[in-house]
C-alpha cells in the first residue's frame, strides 16, 4: 500500500526503513507514522498513547484518525488471511518479488501460507 501511494502521489519512500529504523523513509513524519505502527502492534499501552499524541501534534486528530483506521484494517484484513491460510494472489506476488525479498518478508512465519 505504502509503494502504490507513494508512487501515485510522486513521492519514493525508503522502504528498507519499516524494517530498519537507523534508516530515514523519505517522507514528511514518516518516523511518527512508524511509530505509531510499531506502537500498534506492540502491548504497551504507554508507547501507544504517546505516539498518539505525537501524531497528533504534528499531522492532527484527523491523521490519527486516518492512521488508525488503515491499521486496524490492515491488521484484520491480515490475520483472516492468515488464519484460513488465503494465500496471496499470483499478481500481487509478481509485483511485490523485490521487496519481499529485500525486506524479509519471505521469512515471516505467515509466508508459508502463500510461499510454501
Amino acid at each position: 500500500m505504502l509503494r502504490a501511494s507513494t508512487a501515485k502521489n510522486g513521492l519514493q519512500a525508503n522502504l528498507k526503513a519499516m524494517t530498519d529504523r537507523a534508516l530515514d523513509l523519505g517522507l514528511e513524519n514518516g518516523q511518527v507514522l512508524l511509530n505509531f505502527a510499531d506502537a500498534c502492534v506492540g502491548n504497551d499501552l504507554a508507547a501507544l498513547n504517546e505516539t498518539r499524541a505525537e501524531l497528533v501534534a504534528k499531522m492532527g486528530s484527523g491523521a490519527l484518525v486516518e492512521a488508525a483506521a488503515i491499521a486496524g484494517n490492515f491488521s484484520m484484513n491480515d490475520a483472516a488471511a492468515n488464519a484460513i491460510g488465503i494465500p496471496m494472489e499470483s499478481m500481487i506476488l509478481d509485483d511485490s518479488e523485490d521487496y519481499r525479498q529485500e525486506l524479509g518478508i519471505n521469512d515471516y512465519p505467515s509466508a508459508q501460507n502463500t510461499l510454501g
